[in-house]
């Protein structure tokens, strides 16, 4: 089951802290990131999380059970095509895919998805004394889990309800 209350407590403590500290010339910046970099991390292992519980709950078989856990710890990011599409497909399958794809908004998924996944990559592979690099802040991407949240609760609801 996707933990939806850790990572809102987070993203609040975060963006109160970054309110409190816009005196200090790098603690926002840091905090920024980190909210980045936490709600990145949240995404991508709720996906796993929710593709993880439907083979502990639907399949018998040990061997392919094994097998699509081994191709989900296998797959890092969490692009809507490249990552997302593609390892639920082989998780659930392409007829399960589309059902569970037509009750959820596509479009802002993928866009979020994707918006974070490169803000998450530049990110990780840079460092932030010295540079120009901004981030968005707390309270920007505490907004973005409030719009992507309804789409994975649906997605882990739709998942879990299936044959």
């Amino acid at each position: 089951m996707v933990n939806y209350v850790d990572i809102e407590n987070t993203l609040n403590y975060l963006d109160s802290t970054y309110l409190a500290s816009m005196s200090d010339p790098l603690l926002p910046i840091l905090l920024s990131k980190t909210a980045l970099i936490e709600f990145s991390g949240w995404i991508e292992q709720s996906m796993d999380q929710i593709l993880y519980d439907y083979l502990d709950s639907h399949i018998c078989e040990t061997y392919i059970i094994k097998y699509i856990k081994d191709q989900i710890k296998k797959n890092y990011g969490f692009k809507y095509e490249n990552n997302i599409l593609r390892i639920l497909s082989i998780t659930i399958g392409a007829y399960n895919l589309e059902n569970v794809l037509n009750k959820i908004n596509i479009n802002l998924l993928k866009t979020l998805l994707d918006k974070y996944s490169n803000k998450r990559n530049n990110a990780a592979h840079t460092h932030t004394l010295g540079t120009t690099t901004t981030y968005d802040a707390p309270s920007v991407i505490l907004n973005d889990f409030k719009c992507v949240k309804p789409i994975i609760t649906a997605i882990e609801h739709e998942v879990q309800s299936l044959p």
